[in-house]
């Protein structure tokens, strides 16, 4: 391979594993709002880090990408409709419910 070769690839699959990092980190956080008890959740966790070291050997860019679009559109499909928010963070119930008063210098 030549220089630019090299870097592509380099690149490219350095985009990949950036790739499948952030869908792991959404479907294991959204397996959370599944799982009622946190003792359901570590089997689910743990089947889901299955599936993931199952294809850790492919090396293949291009099914790489074809598997990458295919959990894409697997956790789309599964995603939970109402996810789980904090009560105080953007989105929760308690966001912005006892605002700081202003105060009363002009």
């Amino acid at each position: 391979m030549s220089g630019a070769t090299t870097a592509a690839y380099l690149a490219r699959t350095a985009a990949q594993k950036e790739k499948v990092r952030i869908l792991y980190r959404r479907a294991l956080k959204d397996t959370l709002n599944w799982a009622v008890h946190r003792h359901l959740f570590y089997q689910d966790a743990s089947d889901l880090r299955e599936k993931f070291e199952a294809n850790k050997h492919v090396e293949d860019l291009d099914t790489v990408d074809k598997m990458i679009a295919a959990g894409e559109a697997t956790y789309n499909k599964w995603r939970h409709p109402d996810p789980y928010i904090v009560p105080w963070a953007p989105g929760g119930s308690k966001f912005t419910r006892n605002p700081v008063p202003p105060s009363g210098e002009a």
